[in-house]
């Protein structure tokens, strides 16, 4: 039993999931101008919250996998190049989601 909490492999494959959720239907501009995708990015943050309930609902998620299914969602959008403000935004409402 002590050794599945800290078996977070599927935690931490639903954040990459989330992440390329996000990467395929948020667009990376680097321009602020040519961006005009905000509501793109809350009909996207709404339905990445509507994956976190069903998630959370099949799966018992302690601080650690918490911890790392956040971390594994983060990393993916640092290596897809999103705007750090960006990436701290989606990362904390899906911490405060979990």
């Amino acid at each position: 039993m002590t050794i599945n909490w800290f078996n977070a492999s599927e935690a931490e494959q639903f954040g990459k999931t989330l992440a390329q959720f996000v990467i395929e239907r948020v667009p990376n501009s680097k321009d602020k101008a040519k961006n005009k995708s905000l509501t793109k990015q809350l009909e996207v943050a709404d339905k990445l919250y509507l994956m976190i309930d069903q998630f959370k609902g099949n799966h018992k998620l302690n601080f650690y996998k918490k911890a790392k299914l956040g971390s594994a969602f983060k990393f993916e959008l640092i290596n897809a190049g999103y705007d750090s403000a960006f990436i701290n935004q989606m990362t904390k409402g899906l911490m405060l989601k979990l």
